[in-house]
Protein backbone atom coordinates (compact mmCIF):
# COMPACT_ATOMS: atom_id res chain seq x y z
CA UNK A 1 0.00 0.00 0.00
CA UNK A 2 1.06 3.55 -1.04
CA UNK A 3 1.88 5.96 1.82
CA UNK A 4 -0.37 8.24 0.32
CA UNK A 5 -3.03 5.67 0.27
CA UNK A 6 -2.65 4.69 4.28
CA UNK A 7 -2.22 8.23 5.12
CA UNK A 8 -5.57 8.74 3.52
CA UNK A 9 -7.30 5.65 5.24
CA UNK A 10 -6.22 6.75 8.46
CA UNK A 11 -7.58 9.88 7.96
CA UNK A 12 -10.59 8.30 6.91
CA UNK A 13 -10.82 6.06 10.11
CA UNK A 14 -10.41 8.55 12.49
CA UNK A 15 -13.24 10.19 10.75
CA UNK A 16 -15.15 6.80 10.61
CA UNK A 17 -14.77 6.83 14.56
CA UNK A 18 -15.82 10.27 15.46
CA UNK A 19 -19.25 9.45 13.54
CA UNK A 20 -19.74 6.19 15.35
CA UNK A 21 -19.04 7.42 18.64
CA UNK A 22 -20.68 10.62 18.90
CA UNK A 23 -24.23 8.58 16.49
CA UNK A 24 -23.98 5.29 18.02
CA UNK A 25 -23.77 3.83 22.11
CA UNK A 26 -20.98 1.99 22.83
CA UNK A 27 -18.67 2.06 20.00
CA UNK A 28 -15.16 2.34 21.40
CA UNK A 29 -13.46 1.71 17.85
CA UNK A 30 -13.35 0.09 15.03
CA UNK A 31 -11.27 -2.19 12.54
CA UNK A 32 -11.05 -1.35 8.91
CA UNK A 33 -11.09 -4.74 6.42
CA UNK A 34 -11.20 -3.52 3.36
CA UNK A 35 -10.44 -0.52 0.99
CA UNK A 36 -11.60 0.16 -2.79
CA UNK A 37 -13.40 1.78 -5.17
CA UNK A 38 -17.04 0.51 -6.34
CA UNK A 39 -18.41 0.40 -10.07
CA UNK A 40 -19.65 4.02 -10.16
CA UNK A 41 -16.11 5.22 -8.76
CA UNK A 42 -16.85 6.08 -5.73
CA UNK A 43 -14.07 4.75 -2.77
CA UNK A 44 -15.32 2.85 0.37
CA UNK A 45 -13.78 1.62 3.80
CA UNK A 46 -15.38 -1.72 5.20
CA UNK A 47 -14.65 -2.67 8.67
CA UNK A 48 -16.45 -3.37 12.10
CA UNK A 49 -17.01 -2.04 15.61
CA UNK A 50 -15.57 -3.22 18.75
CA UNK A 51 -13.55 -6.14 17.69
CA UNK A 52 -17.41 -7.90 16.70
CA UNK A 53 -17.77 -8.73 13.01
CA UNK A 54 -21.56 -8.70 13.55
CA UNK A 55 -21.23 -4.62 13.83
CA UNK A 56 -20.20 -4.69 10.04
CA UNK A 57 -20.27 -1.14 7.73
CA UNK A 58 -19.50 -0.24 4.89
CA UNK A 59 -18.86 3.58 4.28
CA UNK A 60 -18.75 5.63 1.03
CA UNK A 61 -16.45 7.97 0.51
CA UNK A 62 -17.09 11.07 -1.18
CA UNK A 63 -15.81 14.07 -2.30
CA UNK A 64 -12.71 14.36 -0.25
CA UNK A 65 -14.01 12.74 3.13
CA UNK A 66 -16.28 10.58 4.95
CA UNK A 67 -19.42 12.46 5.83
CA UNK A 68 -22.03 10.26 6.84
CA UNK A 69 -22.67 7.93 3.24
CA UNK A 70 -22.93 4.28 5.47
CA UNK A 71 -24.36 1.19 5.35
CA UNK A 72 -24.40 -1.03 8.52
CA UNK A 73 -25.23 -4.52 10.34
CA UNK A 74 -28.90 -4.94 11.98
CA UNK A 75 -26.89 -4.98 14.93
CA UNK A 76 -25.06 -1.86 14.25
CA UNK A 77 -28.26 -0.11 13.12
CA UNK A 78 -29.70 -1.21 16.64
CA UNK A 79 -26.81 0.73 18.77
CA UNK A 80 -28.20 4.13 17.06
CA UNK A 81 -28.73 6.97 19.64
CA UNK A 82 -30.72 9.26 17.30
CA UNK A 83 -33.55 9.19 14.59
CA UNK A 84 -31.16 11.05 12.61
CA UNK A 85 -27.17 10.91 12.19
CA UNK A 86 -24.51 13.79 12.64
CA UNK A 87 -22.56 13.87 10.15
CA UNK A 88 -18.78 14.15 10.82
CA UNK A 89 -18.39 17.90 10.14
CA UNK A 90 -21.81 18.94 11.87
CA UNK A 91 -20.07 16.94 14.68
CA UNK A 92 -17.13 18.91 14.78
CA UNK A 93 -19.12 21.88 14.83
CA UNK A 94 -20.74 20.75 17.97
CA UNK A 95 -17.75 19.57 19.50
Amino acid sequence: MKKKQSDRIAVEKNRIEIYFKYNYKDIHNITITDVGKNPMGTDYIDGYANGDEKLNFSASVYDKHFENGIVMSAELGDLAKYDVDKSVSEIEILE
